[in-house]
C-alpha cells in the first residue's frame, strides 16, 4: 500500500506526533496536583499553569502553518521542537509557579501539528492518504490510554520532572529522524503565493468551515465527557479513579481496531463519506444510549461508541483538509483547521464545567442536539464535495 518512502514518512511523523500528544497525555493526569506545591501556587496560578499549553497553542497554529508554506516545513518543525524541548527542560527544573507557566507557555508555543501534517500530506500520495493519518491516528488513541494508565506509576516513584525530561528526550529523537531521515519536499513553482492574506479566503471556503466546525465539535464533546465521566464513575457508581483506565484502555483498544480495517476498507471502496457520517451518527447515539440507561454499563457503552465514531472521524478529517486545500495554502488551512480542534476543546471545558453545576443530563442533551445537528448539516454537504484537482 505504501512505498518505502512513504513508509519512513508515516514512520517518522507518527513519532512526532506520538512524542508531542506524550508532553500533554502524560502530564494531565499528574500535573496539577505537582503544581499545587510549588512555591506562589494559587488555584487560579494552578489552573494558568495546566492550561496555559493549549492557548499558545491554538493561537500559534496559524502562524506556525503559514510560516510553513513560506519557508519549508523541516524548519518550521525543527524550531518548534527546539522550543518544546526548551520549555520541557525548564518545566523539569522549575522551582516556582511562574516559571512553570513560563515553561508550559514554551511547550505550547512549540506549535508544530500543523507544519507535521502538511508535511504528511506533502510526502504521501493522495489514495493513500487516509490510511496514513489512520496509523497516526491509532497510535495517538493507544498512547492516550497508555499515559492515562502509567502517569500516575511514573510521577508516584520517579517524579513530575521525570516525565518532563522523557518528553524532551523523546522530542529530541524525534526532531532528530525528521531532519535526517523524512525528506523536505520536492520543491515546485507556487501558484498561490503564502499570505497571510489567505487566512480570509480559507475561512470563507465552505469545506474549510465544515472541517473546522467539525473538528472543533468533536473535540468539544470529548472534553465535556471528561470533565463529567470520571465524577459519575467516583461519586454514583463507586469506582475509583485509580481503576479508570479498565474502562478507558479496552474501550480504545476496541474502537482502534474496527477504525483500522474501516479506514482502510473505505479507501479502496471509496466509502470515505459513507464512514464520516457513520462516525458522526455513531456519537449522536453514544449520547442517547446513557440518557435512556444510566447505569454503570451505559457508560461503558456510551464511551465505546463515542469512542468508535470519534476514531473513525479523526483519520478522515485531515485526510480531508489535505484534499480539498490546494498545497500552495496546505499549511495556514491545517493551521486554522488545528486553532478549530483546540478552540472546541476549550469550549467543551468551559461547558463541562457549566454541566457539573446543572447535571450530567443537560451535557448529554446539548452535545445530543449538537451531534444531531452536525450530522444533519453535514450530509448533504459531504455528498457534494469532489476530490479531484485539489492536491
Amino acid at each position: 500500500m505504501f512505498t518505502p518512502e512513504e513508509k519512513k514518512t508515516v514512520a517518522g511523523i507518527t513519532f512526532v506526533v506520538v512524542a508531542r500528544m506524550l508532553g500533554l497525555f502524560l502530564l494531565l493526569p499528574v500535573l496539577a496536583p505537582y503544581v499545587r506545591h510549588l512555591e506562589g501556587s494559587s488555584p487560579i496560578l494552578t489552573g494558568i499553569a495546566v492550561g496555559i499549553y493549549g492557548l499558545t497553542q491554538a493561537v500559534l497554529q496559524i502562524p506556525f502553518g503559514y510560516l510553513s508554506d513560506k519557508y519549508g516545513r523541516k524548519p518550521v518543525i525543527t524550531a518548534g521542537f527546539l522550543t518544546y524541548i526548551v520549555g520541557s527542560i525548564l518545566g523539569a527544573l522549575a522551582g516556582s509557579i511562574w516559571i512553570m507557566i513560563t515553561a508550559r507557555l514554551l511547550q505550547g508555543a512549540g506549535a508544530i501539528s500543523s507544519a507535521a501534517i502538511s508535511l504528511a500530506a506533502d510526502l504521501i500520495r493522495e489514495e493513500v492518504r487516509t490510511p496514513a493519518f489512520a496509523h497516526i491516528g491509532a497510535s495517538v488513541g493507544m498512547v492516550f490510554a497508555i499515559s492515562i494508565t502509567v502517569a500516575p506509576l511514573l510521577a508516584g516513584n520517579l517524579g513530575v520532572p521525570f516525565i518532563f525530561f522523557l518528553t524532551a528526550g523523546l522530542s529530541v529523537i524525534a526532531m532528530l529522524y525528521v531532519l535526517l531521515f523524512i525528506k523536505e519536499p520536492t520543491k515546485h513553482v507556487k501558484e498561490i503565493e503564502p499570505s497571510l492574506s489567505n487566512l480570509w479566503d480559507l475561512l470563507k471556503d465552505k469545506n474549510q468551515r465544515m472541517l473546522n466546525l467539525s473538528v472543533g465539535l468533536l473535540h468539544a464533546f470529548l472534553v465535556s465527557i471528561f470533565t463529567l465521566i470520571p465524577l459519575e464513575l467516583i461519586h454514583k457508581y463507586n469506582f475509583a479513579k485509580a481503576e479508570h483506565w479498565k474502562i478507558y484502555l479496552p474501550v480504545i483498544v476496541i474502537s482502534v481496531a474496527i477504525m483500522i480495517p474501516s479506514i482502510t476498507l473505505a479507501e479502496k471502496k471509496g466509502k470515505i463519506k459513507e464512514v464520516f457520517c457513520a462516525g458522526i451518527f455513531l456519537i449522536a447515539v453514544s449520547f442517547v444510549t446513557y440518557t435512556v440507561f444510566p447505569s454503570f454499563y451505559g457508560i461503558v457503552a456510551m464511551l465505546t461508541l463515542y469512542f468508535i465514531g470519534f476514531h473513525l472521524l479523526e483519520p478522515i478529517m485531515p485526510s480531508l483538509l489535505t484534499k480539498l486545500s490546494h498545497q500552495d495554502t496546505r499549511g495556514i488551512a491545517v493551521g486554522i483547521y488545528n486553532t478549530s480542534q483546540f478552540t472546541g476543546a476549550f469550549l467543551g471545558g468551559m461547558l463541562g464545567g457549566l454541566f457539573l453545576k446543572l447535571g450530567i443530563l443537560y451535557m448529554l442533551i446539548t452535545n445530543l442536539i449538537l451531534s444531531l445537528t452536525w450530522f444533519l448539516v453535514t450530509v448533504p454537504w459531504i455528498s457534494s464535495i469532489r476530490f479531484k484537482g485539489n492536491s
